[in-house]
């Protein structure tokens, strides 16, 4: 299933790489290559892991320095796309070593500060096992989510040539679809050398924009494995459905605020609640969740990074359950019985150029991964239409 995720995903990248054949500047995107070597640790967030957290991670980023293909890039003063390839190696023999493909965005402004966002995969070689490897509960799965976020500044060394020094977040999550899912935060010191292309100047339009509501419907898939962080190892994946409905108000050409309701069935919830005799009647209807969320999309041409902060208005099971294993008391699992969150990637496959945010009559495609509070819940797959 992880393996279908990370096909969907690099088709959309493929598009968001190379689609730029039009262009307002006449100018195509140059290839502007990055190499980089993160060396740091593994933040122990766990107990009964492995002491050893040194990390290090290599990489090529094979991006390119956009030059105006869309309007967009003016917007986000020119920043560089592409997919950054790596290795790791570990301390612990029990983390083993990993390869990942993350597609990514580099921001810079004039002094050379740089902002580099990315969300891609991994394969780990060495994931959890009962037998041979049971203390690696960071890492569930061959395949996680690699999420990376960068901070650094460029030194010039040449005419095109820059060396960068910076701080490196990486986080790998398997989202829930195969547990222990603990998840490993690693933070790790940045050193590395890039070409550097000059960026044109901004030669933006008189937009005459017509920011009005947007209505939206979304249906989709989720996909997890029942159970705590670490417990209930092996069992089957779940999936779950979901619709929703909300209202979006796009503004300053590149932002979207949306406000909506989700409603979901878990086939989990009813798993349990059967088997464990929890409710007698309306199992269906206490198998399922409703939450209220606000949300900002990002808009990239044809893409949009999606976060959304929800509120459980519904949620009788989840209560229920946390009661009968004893663990109803905590502050943290009260917290999690009304915090829900998504961080996602958006699609637009008919959006055409240069019409920022303009999204309304779009079909849209996408996926999520959902946390209750702190705490992965499932990946998500949808299909929706903007009106």
């Amino acid at each position: 299933m992880v393996k279908r995720i990370i096909i969907f995903f690099f088709i959309f990248i493929i598009q968001f790489i190379f689609a730029q054949s039009d262009s307002l500047t006449k100018e195509k995107n140059k290839f502007n290559p990055e190499f980089n070597s993160n060396n740091g640790f593994i933040l122990k967030n766990f107990p009964n892991v492995p002491d050893e957290n040194f990390v290090s991670l290599h990489s090529i980023n094979i991006c390119y320095q956009t030059k105006g293909a869309d309007l967009w890039h003016q917007f986000y003063n020119f920043p560089k796309i592409g997919v950054e390839t790596s290795c790791g190696i570990f301390q612990s023999k029990e983390f083993g070593f990993l390869i990942g493909a993350v597609p990514n965005l580099v921001f810079k402004n004039r002094n050379n500060f740089y902002l580099k966002i990315g969300f891609g995969a991994a394969f780990f070689n060495k994931p959890y096992n009962l037998i041979t490897n049971n203390r690696n509960l960071y890492i569930g799965s061959n395949f996680t989510n690699m999420t990376t976020f960068c901070f650094g500044r460029g030194f010039k060394i040449g005419e095109q040539l820059v060396f960068n020094l910076g701080l490196t977040y990486a986080h790998f999550s398997n989202g829930h679809t195969a547990l222990p899912n603990v998840g490993m935060n690693s933070f790790l010191f940045n050193l590395g050398i890039e070409a550097q292309e000059s960026k044109p100047k901004k030669n933006l339009p008189d937009l005459k924009l017509k920011n009005k509501l947007i209505y939206s419907v979304r249906a989709s898939i989720g996909f997890h494995e029942f159970g705590a962080t670490t417990k209930a190892v092996g069992g089957p994946t779940y999936p779950s459905y979901h619709g929703s409905f909300f209202v979006s108000k796009p503004f300053k050409n590149i932002h979207v605020v949306d406000f909506g309701f989700v409603a979901s069935y878990y086939t989990s919830f009813q798993d349990y609640i059967v088997s464990q005799e929890v409710y007698k009647t309306n199992i269906k209807l206490k198998s399922s969740t409703g939450v209220v969320f606000v949300g900002h999309e990002f808009i990239f041409g044809k893409f949009g990074i999606s976060t959304q902060l929800g509120i459980y208005v519904y949620n009788p099971f989840f209560i229920q359950q946390k009661k009968l294993e004893g663990t109803w008391n905590t502050a943290s699992e009260k917290l999690a019985a009304i915090n829900t969150n998504r961080l996602g990637l958006i699609y637009y496959p008919f959006k055409k150029k240069n019409s920022l945010n303009q999204i309304k009559n779009q079909l849209m495609l996408g996926m999520y991964i959902k946390a209750n509070l702190g705490q992965a819940d499932m990946f998500e797959y949808l299909i929706g239409y903007r009106f």
